[in-house]
Formats: C-alpha cells, sequence, structure tokens
C-alpha cells in the first residue's frame, strides 16, 4: 500500500515539474539593443524580431538601452537569466573592442555570453572628399609623401574598427594624418561632404548614396571581399596590404547569456537563421549595404576568437583609450 501511494504521488508531481518548466518559448522575448533607436543595429533588430516573433509564436520586444560605448545593454543581458528569453543583438564593438578600450567593464565579453549567431556584417569604406587630388589609396600615398602632415582622417569613434584600420593605415603610408573622431558615422560623412577632413571611415551602408552621386571618392574597403553594393572598389588586401586587421569588418550578431541551454541556444539560431536567410530579409539587408553572414554558433565563435587577438592587439599597441 505505502509503494503505491509513493508511486501515485511521483506520478502526480510531474505535471508540477514539467509546468515549472515548460518548453521554449513560453513568454515574451526581450531583444536588446545597446544603441539608440533608429540605427543600423536597431533596423536589424526590429526587422529580425518582427519575424522571430512570428515563427516563435511569443511577442519579441525590442529594448534599445544605449549608454557607455554599448557596454550598458550588453551588461544587462549578461546579468539576466540564462533561459533564452533575454537576447542581445550587438556588434562588434561591445564584444571585442571595448574589452580593450575600458579598464574595467560590468561584464566580460568572453566569459558572460554564449554565441547564437552573425547576422550581417558592414563593410567599412575608405572615401575621400572630392576636392582632394587622390583617387586611389596610391594617389594618397603620393600625396602624403608631398604634403606630410596636412592630411587628416574621421572615423565613427575612439577605439572603433575605423579608428584602428585609419591608424594603421596611416603608419604604413607614413602619411601623418590627424584623427578626427566622431560619435557616429553619419558626422564622418557630413565632414566629408563638407570638405572638412580628408578621408573618412564609415560603413559602405553610410556613404553609398553619396558615392553613386560622386560626392565622395571611395578609395578601399575593408575585409576579404568586396562590397556587393559598391563591387567597383577594391579591398586593401587587393592593393598589397597584409594588416589582418583590414580583414575585418564590423559584424551585427546574437548573444545570449551564458549557461543557456544549449537546446534554446540552437532554436534561437535556427529560427533567426532562416529569418536572415529568406530572399525578402537577405534582399532588405542588401539593400542597406550589409553583407549577410547568417553563421552557426560554432562559426561565430571560432571567428570570434581570432578577431578579438587582432584587433585587442592592435588597440593596446595604439595605445587607444576611451576617452
Amino acid at each position: 500500500m505505502f509503494r503505491t501511494l509513493m508511486a501515485a504521488a511521483c506520478l502526480a508531481a510531474l505535471p508540477l515539474g514539467a509546468a515549472a518548466q515548460p518548453a521554449f518559448p513560453a513568454k515574451t522575448v526581450r531583444l536588446v539593443v545597446p544603441y539608440p533607436a533608429g540605427g543600423a543595429t536597431d533596423f536589424v533588430a526590429r526587422l529580425v524580431g518582427e519575424r522571430l516573433s512570428r515563427s516563435l509564436g511569443q511577442a519579441v520586444v525590442v529594448d534599445n538601452k544605449p549608454g557607455a560605448a554599448g557596454a550598458l545593454g550588453a551588461s544587462d543581458v549578461a546579468r539576466s537569466p540564462a533561459d533564452g528569453y533575454t537576447v542581445l543583438l550587438t556588434i562588434t564593438d561591445t564584444q571585442i573592442n571595448n574589452a580593450a578600450l575600458f579598464k574595467t567593464l560590468p561584464y566580460d565579453p568572453q566569459k558572460d555570453f554564449a554565441f547564437v549567431t552573425q547576422i550581417a556584417r558592414s563593410p567599412a569604406l575608405i572615401s575621400a572628399n572630392t576636392d582632394l587630388p587622390a583617387k586611389s589609396i596610391d594617389d594618397l600615398r603620393k600625396l602624403a609623401a608631398r604634403q606630410p602632415a596636412s592630411l587628416s582622417y574621421a572615423s565613427w569613434g575612439i577605439g572603433g574598427l575605423g579608428h584602428l584600420a585609419g591608424e594603421s593605415l596611416n603608419r604604413e603610408l607614413k602619411a601623418g594624418m590627424v584623427h578626427v573622431p566622431q560619435k557616429g558615422e553619419g558626422p564622418v560623412v557630413t565632414d566629408l561632404l563638407s570638405k572638412t577632413v580628408s578621408i573618412g571611415l564609415s560603413s559602405v551602408a553610410s556613404a553609398k548614396q553619396h558615392v553613386q552621386a560622386g560626392k565622395l571618392t571611395p578609395l578601399a574597403v575593408l575585409g576579404r571581399d568586396r562590397s556587393t553594393a559598391l563591387p567597383q572598389v577594391p579591398t586593401l588586401r587587393e592593393l598589397g596590404f597584409t594588416d589582418p586587421l583590414y580583414d575585418t569588418n564590423v559584424w551585427l550578431g546574437v548573444l545570449v547569456p551564458a549557461r543557456t541551454p544549449p537546446a534554446v541556444v540552437q532554436r534561437l539560431a535556427s529560427e533567426i537563421r532562416a529569418i536572415v536567410g529568406a530572399p525578402d530579409v537577405t534582399q532588405l539587408l542588401v539593400e542597406r549595404g550589409f553583407e549577410v553572414m547568417n553563421t552557426t554558433p560554432e562559426q561565430f565563435a571560432g571567428s570570434y576568437k581570432t578577431e578579438y587577438e587582432v584587433i585587442t592587439q592592435r588597440i593596446r599597441a595604439f595605445g587607444i583609450e576611451a576617452q
């Protein structure tokens, strides 16, 4: 009789245990963007979030949490429960650059997150103002030799890929260019259009319309491959520059807190990759100047490790610190 009662009690307890841990997803998913609304990262988050809500059958809320170079939003996700309901959609800077730029961070980029997928990359473009007598990188080299310390380059912020690539090129060309840091890509393009800087580094997406209108002179792009949006522009690698830094791009990726169950990570990766791979979404991303990546968690982890070493070493070698 006692054994019968115990067995019945155990069977009765099973539904309660299952109810305590319902299958993912069972509630709203919060998609944290550590940058302001209206930017490129926010655009991708809302594009993916809307479709992810449909495929998961649950609401997906985009939560913009800007501040401290993306550290505010990233740390929020790092401290959240590892259950798949708090997801980070961010760019390279919060997960790599910040580790070398700041002496202390409220999160550990290498330990506090699990990789889900890289959605796309945003190729960086080096362009010149149209008054500058340089139509190529070789022209820029010759100009720098004739007019040392008369040139300048703008980037979207201290320690960002634009700053690093610009400074690396500056040193390789022995150009003596002055760095003009800005708060975002928009001001870089404005500087170029107003001809207050010689060259600038921005995303292809930000500069494409001005290049096509003949208002900016494209010199080169970063990355291993040319941009599909500006296929006529060579990569720095094609031009003979070998610094591994020039092979990198700013990526937009999805991460979750470390210790999130592998099954949940794989479910999110599968859903998001299916969304990004859909022809209409791919077209929207390409039209904005992005290059679709759509990596697996394993591919994301592998490329992250390589880029982390390259980028953080350059930041330290150049003596760059957050201001």
